[in-house]
């Protein structure tokens, strides 16, 4: 089943980039922009809501450090097991945020680099 999943991902890699070549440098770079700000639409806002949930479960046990939230993936091991719901979620929807943000990015380097080798 996975090998199944493997082949449909790279059937629809390989039909996605034959659609960007024939696509007009001027609508990839723009979609970019707004796939971007999609992204950090959702990835902000949900990353914050993440970290206060992460500091409701941990902080009264006192086992977050000073600086915590630079790297606060480290602390996820020490959720039990009925806080993982309401803490975890928001930190999927703020990775999922993430990956949409450098979705949007590609589409803006591919718009760029299809100017550049259009000439256009």
């Amino acid at each position: 089943m996975r090998e199944l999943g493997i082949v449909a991902a790279v059937s629809a890699f390989m039909c996605l980039l034959s659609g960007i070549w024939f696509a007009p440098w001027e609508t990839l770079y723009y979609t970019g922009i707004w796939v971007t700000l999609a992204g950090f639409a959702l990835g902000v806002p949900t990353g914050f809501v993440y970290h206060v949930r992460l500091f409701q479960a941990l902080s009264p046990r006192g086992e977050l450090p000073r600086g915590w939230f630079w790297r606060p993936l480290r602390f996820n091991a020490r959720l039990r097991r009925e806080e993982r719901g309401g803490v975890m979620v928001w930190c999927y929807m703020g990775g999922l945020g993430f990956v949409i943000i450098c979705l949007g990015l590609l589409l803006m380097g591919t718009g760029v680099s299809m100017a550049l080798v259009r000439g256009a």
